[in-house]
Parts: structure tokens; sequence; C-alpha cells
């Protein structure tokens, strides 16, 4: 009798502790789950989460010396993660019968789960995060005029004017070899200024094969919405359900006249396309423009790795089908509870496409004009290429966010700006029209980078390098309204960031060498004023020796050498250690201060 009271005491011990562990109420809920699942399974007994288990670090990726080998390394050990440590949660998800979807993006796994569920899968120490798989309206641009007309500015519409892409057109500079990836609500292909730069088709033949071109993650109707979706759910060839994507793509690479024809690309009746030589690659992430994590994570994964039409995420992805290149237009709204912590899940999958050397733009929202508004995902991700909006006459859109941004260490943003008003581009329906939002100037930022990796192909995968490129060599603007603490005169500043993109500048820096100064520190920061010692100036990542320099009586010394990374320290740099790469960009000074530490050793510090 007494074993059987044993047994049962037991079983009510265990019964109250997964009540514990899955309510609440309880006095001690389970500090990995967030609010919102406690929240839905409390109301519906059940809750859609991403459960997140832990991230390899990919800082190795930074040091590998091209794109294909960083594409590669990336998705091989991003998978190989996700293999090992997912395996023992779909053993358990395998036996409860769920359905789930895997990610290796980022490593987790997507379900549906009830409390007893859920309660198991907390028993595993893999897990690190669950997340709410919450839907939200990504993507909206204020304000929103009619998209009625069909004329241009001018000869060019006045955003791809203002970025000075003809001047690259004429030097024969157009975004050839060059892809850029796209993900937004999806694109009308078939659109004559959108078809013959889309990968997928091929002119010659007049056929399009889908296949690493193009992956639809919508495969459900948001509960926000209502009746059947205008493409359907895994549409199998490019399609856009409200219209946002197509324009922000007809600003990338849109152009309705055939290369072929003399003239192109500036003679076409619409040249609305910053890089029209490109080509597009794309991914639909909303559904009617609302989005949610596991679709933002889906996107990111394919373009690391694109897999066929159908295919398996985990056996069929291609790095080298990557582009090199995507744009972000859009946004988790405040407005609708969002906040940093809710789509942090997304970052490490952000993170994971510039580790593969794919340079991530985003638009810096449209929550201005007031300090410290970019403070939604992505744009406060710090690997994300956070861009304003500007107006014709160069000045600062009334609905751009300003900085500063923070999240985890307080930055500057935007990065830059572009042209975002009043914006000329395709819509679906073989049509045009006109729409501001900094959704229009991310992407003019986006084909900008494309002409600069055009002229310079060895610049693919450089995504530090071409960010500072981008951005240093950006036509200079300065804000009166001192976010931040800004000077009237401060560059880079929290309105315009470094300034409006210029194509011509950035290009032009690719003749030019750079100059990098810098001064002698000891480890309180203090001027250390010694002369005669030697400044080693080493590529990053290959190690080549390019340079030496000498400081003067004051400590301080200054060379010029090509433009592109560098690794700073004393010659020679025994017991030195070094921070980090300093990006010297052609026709500018950047500066690397190397402390001086006790026992005559070296160490570099990079003031970017």
């Amino acid at each position: 009798m007494k074993r059987k009271t044993t047994l049962f005491l037991l079983v009510i011990a265990a019964v109250a502790l997964l009540a514990a562990a899955v309510n609440p109420a309880s006095a001690a809920p389970d500090s990995r789950v967030a609010l919102e699942v406690w929240t839905q399974l409390d109301a519906r007994g059940q809750a859609d989460v991403i459960i997140q288990l832990p991230q390899p670090d990919l800082s190795p990726a930074y040091a590998l010396p091209d794109k294909s080998a960083r594409g590669r390394w990336v998705h091989r050990t991003l998978r190989v993660a996700a293999k090992k440590t997912q395996s023992p949660l779909l053993a358990e998800l395998d036996r409860s019968g769920a359905t789930y979807q895997r990610f290796w993006a980022v490593n987790a796994i997507r379900v549906q789960v009830d409390e007893r569920l859920l309660a198991r899968l907390l028993r595993f120490p893999q897990v690190r995060r669950v997340f709410a798989n919450e839907a939200f309206h990504g993507v909206g641009p204020e304000p929103r005029t009619p998209l009625l007309s069909q004329t241009v500015d001018g000869p060019l519409p006045w955003g791809v004017g203002r970025v000075n892409a003809s001047w690259a057109w004429d030097k024969g500079v157009t975004g050839a070899g060059v892809v850029i990836g796209g993900q937004d609500t999806g694109y009308d292909w078939r659109h004559p200024a959108l078809k013959q730069s889309y990968r997928g088709y091929d002119a010659a033949t007049s056929v399009a094969n889908h296949d690493y071109n193009w992956h639809d993650a919508i495969h459900e109707i948001d509960p926000h919405l209502s009746g059947s979706n205008p493409c359907g759910l895994d549409s199998p060839e490019p399609c856009d359900d409200y219209g946002h994507g197509t324009h922000t793509m007809g600003t990338m690479a849109g152009n309705d006249l055939s290369q072929d024809d003399a003239g192109w690309p500036a003679a076409a009746a619409h040249p609305i396309g910053v890089a029209p030589g490109a080509k597009w690659i794309a991914c639909r992430n909303m559904e009617r423009g609302w989005g949610r994590p596991s679709t933002y994570i889906e996107c990111f994964q394919w373009f690391v790795a694109p897999w066929p039409i159908g295919g398996d995420p985990f056996a069929d992805g291609d790095p080298t089908k990557a582009p090199d290149v995507i744009n972000n237009s859009w946004s988790c709204p405040e407005s609708e509870g969002c906040t940093p912590d809710k789509l942090a899940i997304i970052e490490p999958a952000l993170d994971a496409a510039d580790a593969a050397g794919i340079l991530v733009v985003a638009s810096a929202t449209n929550n201005g004009s007031a300090c410290s508004t970019i403070r939604e995902p992505i744009a406060i991700y710090p690997r994300a290429f956070t861009v304003g909006a500007t107006t014709s006459n160069d000045g600062l859109a009334s609905f751009s966010s300003r900085g500063p941004v923070v999240y985890g260490v307080t930055r500057i943003g935007p990065d830059v700006s572009a042209p975002g008003v009043d914006v000329l581009s395709s819509i679906p329906g073989n049509r045009y029209g006109r729409s501001s939002g900094t959704s229009m100037a991310g992407p003019h930022v986006a084909g900008v980078a494309a002409l600069l990796m055009s002229a310079e192909p060895a610049l693919k995968g450089q995504t530090d390098m071409l960010r500072a490129i981008i951005a240093r060599t950006a036509d200079p603007r300065t804000s009166n309204q001192g976010c931040g603490g800004d000077s009237s005169d401060a560059v880079p500043n929290n309105g315009f960031g470094w300034g409006v993109v210029n194509a011509r500048s950035a290009i032009e820096s690719l003749d030019q060498t750079a100059i990098i100064t810098g001064s002698l520190r000891n480890v309180a920061g203090d001027a250390a004023m010694e002369s005669g010692v030697v400044i080693g100036f080493y590529r990053y990542p290959s190690g080549e020796w390019v340079a030496d320099a000498t400081t003067n009586a004051s400590g301080v010394y200054r060379v010029e050498v090509p433009w592109g990374a560098y690794i700073v320290t004393a010659r020679p740099p025994v017991g030195a250690g070094v921070t980090g790469p300093v990006y010297a960009v052609g026709g500018r000074e950047s500066q690397a201060d190397v402390i001086l530490l006790p026992q005559r050793k070296f160490f570099p510090l990079i003031l970017r």
C-alpha cells in the first residue's frame, strides 16, 4: 500500500511540474517562452511558434577570400548545425504526430503546439527561445499617391537621375554580371520593364525557367484576410498579390527597351531602373502585405542557397545561385505592437545572408519626423544597410525615420539616403505609377550597389567594403534637427546618414588611392608622442603586406594605399592583436589609431 501511495504522489508531483512549466500564471513560467505564446495558448489552446536552437558562429566566413567560398562555407556550417541539434526535437515531434517546418538559416523549427507538447519540447536543453509566429502588416509606404501616372519626369525618372545612374550607363556599367534579390509582396515578372532582366527568362527562346530564380514562402491564407489569394499559394512563378514588390523591383532593374536596341538603356520609354543590366531573382514573403517571421526566414534562407520549385531546402540548395544584394522594403510596424524582441528570430537569417557575402539593404521605415524613430526590425539590425528617403530637392522626406538607432548599442542611422518621394516605377498589369516611402529609397541603393559590383566584380561578397564605399562616396547632407546630439555640420548624421548615394562617385573611387591616418595612443586613450614606430598595412583577409608608415614626433602617421580592407598593426607584429579591418575608400581618408601597450606591444584601435 505504501508503494502505491508513493507512486501516486510522484505522479501528482510530475503533473504539478508540467503545469508549472506551461502555465503562465504559475510562479515561474519558463523565461525562454515569449509572452505572446502564453497568450495564444490561453486564448486558443494552441500556438503557432518558432523554436530557436543554438546558432553557430559565422564570423570565420568574413576571412574567406571570395563570395563563392563564403556562401559554400555558411551553407554547410548552418545545415550541419541544424541537423545535429534539431534531431532530438524532431524525434519528439514525430512521436507526437506534429506537422513542422525546419529551418537552417536560423537554427529553428516552426510547429503548432499545445501546452503538453510545449512542455515536452522545453525539456530539451537545445531550446534557446520560443517565439510566437505572429503575422503583421509589413508594407505600406506613406504617403502613398495614386498609381496612375505613366509619364517619366524628363529623360529619366528623377530618382534614377539623382543617383547618377546614367553616368554609369554611359561608361558601359549597367549592372551586368550582378544578381539582385528582392523579397516583398511578389513580382509581376511578365511586366515589360521586368521581363528581360528576370534571371529565369531566356529572351532567345522566350521560355522561362523559375527553378532557383523564384520562391514563394506563402503557404497559407493570413488570418487577417479573407478569400483566396490572387496569386494562389506556393505560386510556381513570380506573382505580385499587392503591387508593392513590382514597384520596388522596377527601381532596381526595370527598363522596357530591349538591350539589343540602339540607345538602351537611356532611350527606353520607361528607363525606371538604376541597374537595368542586372538580373533579378525573388521571393514572396508577404500574403497581400501580411508577413510573419517564418515567411521572412524562409526567404532569407532561400536567398543564401536557392533551391528549385518544390525542392528540399536541406538537400537541394545551391549557394552558387545566390544573389549579390537583397532589397528589403518592409518592416514590423510598431503600431501593431512589434518590438525588436518579437522579431529577434529573424536577425540570424539576415546575419547569415551577410556572412554569405550578400549585401542586405533595408528601408529605414516611415515613422519620421521625430528623432529615434528607426526602431523596427529589420532596419535596426547592425548587419542591415539602412536607407532613409529624400525629396527631389535633396531634403529629408518628412516620413523618413531618423536615428539614433538604439539596439544593443546606440549608433547613427540611417546609413545612407536615396530618392523616396513620388518615385515612378512599374506596377502589375503592364502599368507604371508613383509612390513614396523609404520602400522606394532602398531599391535605389540596391541598384547603386549592383552598378558598383558590375564596375568591379571583385567587390562581390565583400559586404563591409561595399557598405564603406557606398556610404563614404555619398553626397554629404547635413541635418539641423540635432538628433542624437548631431551638430549642424555633422556627417554622418541621424537624418541622412552619410548622405545621398551617388553611383558616379562610388565608381570613380575605384580609380583613386585611399589615405589612412592615425596616431599612437596609450591604454588610457591619450596621445603617445613617440616617433619612429613602424606601422604595417596588410590586405584583409589575405594578409599580403602592402605598405609601411612611420610615426612622426607627435606619434602620428599617414599613408597612401590602394583602396581596400586592411589590418593595421605595428611591425613586426609580435604580440600584437587586431580588433578588425579598416575599410579604406578611394579618395577618402580613414582613421586607425594604434594603442601603445606596456612592454612595447602594439594593438590597433580601429575607428570607423
